[in-house]
């Protein structure tokens, strides 16, 4: 049972994820959660298509944060995966799709 598949056990609720790769049999993702106190909180993990994801994350893993500190967080992660200086069509189409994702996210966790 992991926090991915079964966060209800764990006192939370999945509000979305962003999953950074190619999808060619691996996965990253920042899932975000919102407690049962509201408190919202994201966790990363990355692997290939053997293990599930969060299989080895706790509560404890996860990272608390307010939903500014989250978007500061997300941006920087797009960023650093898709630098909005790469000038290749394909790479701009990857960057647009996840910052979309990226707002929707926001607008889920305002509530």
């Amino acid at each position: 049972m992991s926090l991915y598949y079964s966060p209800e056990n764990y006192g939370l609720t999945t509000i979305g994820e962003i999953d950074w790769s190619d999808g060619c049999y691996q996965f990253d993702y920042t899932v975000i959660w919102r407690n049962q106190d509201g408190q919202l909180l994201y966790g990363e993990d990355t692997g290939c298509s053997c293990p599930s994801p969060f299989e080895d994350t706790g509560l404890d893993d996860l990272t608390a944060c307010t939903l500014p500190e989250l978007q500061a967080h997300l941006e920087k992660r797009l960023d650093e995966e898709f630098p909005a200086s790469e000038t290749d069509e394909r790479y701009a189409e990857k960057r647009n799709t996840r910052a979309a994702v990226i707002v929707d996210l926001i607008s889920r966790a305002r509530g």
